[in-house]
């Protein structure tokens, strides 16, 4: 299904904070997007625009919000985003899933790593759905798609290092509009797993002396609600979009697979929760 835009954001007052464009992806939870929305209109950045990229249920929410709207229900979520960045306006965009909420000043400490003009992308720390464990901090991304962590206690920026990049968790990141223009966007191939990783990865080719900052204090809670994709406790329902992403991915930057049996075995048995 093409995408099509119902409405749109008006602009506010100009602020040295770059203007911020919110991209929320939902598919068949409209539940979980009617909190995402709510947390997300409390938000205390004083220039950003909501872009709601959903299935016809999600697009019917809260019609009182002044949102970009697009209509897309395929399970692809490189090719929803691209068609969020393509509708935002922002200098700046920013990427949440319908699971996530955002605390009200997320967006805002989010946004302020972009005050160092070395700065292409960002990315917070992610709770799990209780609230209080981590799901994810500072982490960079290797080219089999392995993640090995960073010790981060306070903001800071960091380029490529050994060919790894900061990791950027989907739920919680932003970009510059214009770096990932330059990459093309999210690819397609990445329907599900490790498209964030890919965009990384290219962000580092073509940008090498670019900085991604790590913004420990810019928090989400990342629901992991069941859907399409997952059941309860991020459990996958299939794997074979998870193993084609490994294999291109690997493919792509020319790395052995990594161990993902054991990995998926563990989230086939809901032992540890699963990302997107």
């Amino acid at each position: 299904m093409s995408g099509q835009v119902q409405s749109t954001a008006g602009a506010t007052a100009p602020t040295r904070l770059p203007r911020l464009s919110i991209v929320i992806l939902s598919r068949h939870r409209p539940q979980a997007l009617a909190l995402c929305l709510a947390a997300l209109e409390r938000q205390d950045h004083p220039d950003f625009e909501l872009v709601l990229v959903a299935d016809p249920a999600g697009l019917d929410l809260r019609p009182d919000l002044n949102i970009k709207r697009i209509s897309f229900d395929r399970a692809n979520v490189s090719a929803a985003r691209n068609l969020g960045i393509a509708q935002a306006a922002g200098q700046v965009i920013a990427f949440i899933d319908d699971d996530a909420l955002a605390p009200p000043n997320w967006a805002r400490r989010l946004c302020a790593g972009f005050a160092d003009p070395r700065v292409i992308a960002a990315t917070g720390f992610t709770r799990g759905p209780d609230g209080l464990s981590w799901q994810a901090q500072g982490e960079r991304i290797a080219p089999s798609g392995e993640t090995f962590a960073i010790a981060v206690a306070d903001r800071v920026g960091l380029g490529p290092r050994d060919g790894c990049p900061v990791s950027t968790i989907g739920t919680n990141c932003a970009f510059r509009r214009d770096a990932l223009l330059a990459i093309g966007g999210f690819d397609p191939a990445f329907r599900y797993f490790l498209d964030e990783s890919d965009v990384n990865m290219r962000m580092a080719a073509r940008f090498p002396d670019a900085l991604t900052a790590i913004i420990p204090d810019a928090e989400v809670i990342h629901g992991i609600a069941a859907g399409p994709q997952r059941a309860a406790q991020g459990v996958p329902r299939s794997l074979t979009d998870i193993g084609r992403s490994a294999v291109i991915f690997a493919q792509r930057y020319r790395a052995s697979l990594p161990p993902l049996e054991l990995e998926q075995r563990q989230r086939l048995c809901g032992i540890c929760w699963g990302g997107g």
